[in-house]
């Protein structure tokens, strides 16, 4: 199996990214993701301090967060067409943090009286289960944050997401998902990271959920783009879920169920005025981040309602 270092990151979406590693169609391969850099390592407990930095160090940005394991080339992959990314087995580290640096879009600094201020925790994962403190451990639930192909013209930075992928933050994109993603360039340029041990809707805090990093196994394969599609789509055993990143977040809202709709007319033949009515009555839809430049907006469709 191809094994995909963290030796070369990228900080940005981009075609003009060197390409790191090349990978084959239908095949399982095996990427490494860095943790970000989180709080200073000084004020880490003298008792979790050197896991803490064991992987990572105070000399990585602290401004310029999730980083990309290298520019993966996906071999006879096509522009015009779009990425199936599977997500098979997801192992994190044995640490991780969470951080809130005063204001976020969920809980932006004005609002009073519950004013919180700057705050950071760090945790340790052991047998999957974040050690919250000495009375709780929380089963971990963990999720890559960031998948995206290089945009069509521009560089992004990694802290974006849209119509490329990028950095989502939803919790459904784990093991047994396939993310869709329209290609913009031959070869796909795949970029992941930000990996998270465990993440809330609305990801309030900024700095996660618990930011970890780890190993992911991928596998991805090219067809043909389906008709009307221009979002991400994601899909696992249970949903199909269509998601679009903007600000306002109804904005998302509203590209989502508008994918939503193409999608159930153009690929399961559910005419538009047939499954708006549907979709009225089953549809499940929240903000899975509150934070990023673009909030993101996730809508799910149970399968079995797809007739």
């Amino acid at each position: 199996m191809k094994k995909i270092s963290k030796k070369k990151l990228y900080r940005e979406h981009s075609p003009n990214n060197k390409i790191t590693d090349k990978v084959d169609q239908n095949e399982w391969f095996q990427v490494e993701t860095q943790m970000n850099r989180g709080p200073d390592s000084n004020l880490v407990d003298k008792s979790l301090v050197n896991i803490f930095n064991k992987y990572r160090d105070d000399s990585m940005p602290d401004d310029r967060g999730n980083p990309s394991s290298g520019c993966i080339w996906v071999n006879n992959s096509q522009k015009g067409e779009i990425l199936n990314i599977e997500i098979g087995n997801i192992e994190t580290h044995e640490i991780g943090y969470t951080q809130y640096r005063g204001s976020t879009g969920a809980f932006p600094s004005y609002i009073e009286p519950s004013v919180i201020g700057e705050v950071f925790k760090v945790v340790q994962i052991i047998d999957k289960q974040v050690i919250w403190n000495n009375d709780l451990s929380i089963p971990i639930k963990p999720m890559i944050g960031m998948v995206g192909l290089a945009p069509k013209y521009e560089a992004r930075s990694n802290s974006w997401a849209g119509e490329w992928g990028g950095n989502f933050d939803i919790q459904e994109i784990t093991t047994g998902a396939t993310i869709q993603i329209p290609i913009n360039h031959d070869g796909s340029l795949l970029h992941v990271g930000d990996m998270h041990a465990i993440q809330g809707d609305g990801e309030i805090s900024g700095g996660g959920g618990v930011e970890t990093g780890g190993t992911v196994l991928i596998k991805c394969h090219s067809s043909l783009k389906p008709l009307g599609m221009k979002w991400p789509r994601i899909i696992n055993d249970d949903y199909i879920m269509t998601t679009a990143q903007a600000r306002p977040a109804e904005d998302g809202f509203r590209i989502a169920l508008s994918e939503m709709i193409l999608w159930l007319e153009n690929d399961y033949g559910i005419n538009k005025k047939e499954g708006f009515m549907l979709l009225a009555q089953v549809l499940q839809a929240r903000v899975t981040q509150f934070v990023n430049p673009t909030y993101t907006y996730l809508l799910k469709l149970n399968k079995k309602y797809i007739y």
